[in-house]
């Protein structure tokens, strides 16, 4: 249950983040200035941020997955 949690968050993560800021970094850069953090900041800041979120939504999904198979079974 933990190790797919743990893998299943890594692809979501690297997704929000190529969509939240390199894309947009790149596509509109005339919009960035120097107000901004580093690119590289803040790809680390939000990979981490939701790669910690989508583990939870993951980790939660799968306990309750497994509560409802065992009242199933009962």
């Amino acid at each position: 249950m933990l190790k797919k949690a743990l893998k299943s968050a890594i692809g979501v993560s690297i997704g929000v983040t190529i969509g939240s800021v390199v894309l947009p970094r790149v596509l509109f850069s005339e919009l960035y200035n120097n107000t901004y953090p580093p690119i590289l900041k803040q790809i680390l800041l939000y990979f981490i941020i939701s790669y910690i979120i989508c583990f939870l939504v993951a980790l939660l999904v799968e306990w309750i997955k497994a509560k409802v198979l065992n009242a199933d079974n009962r």
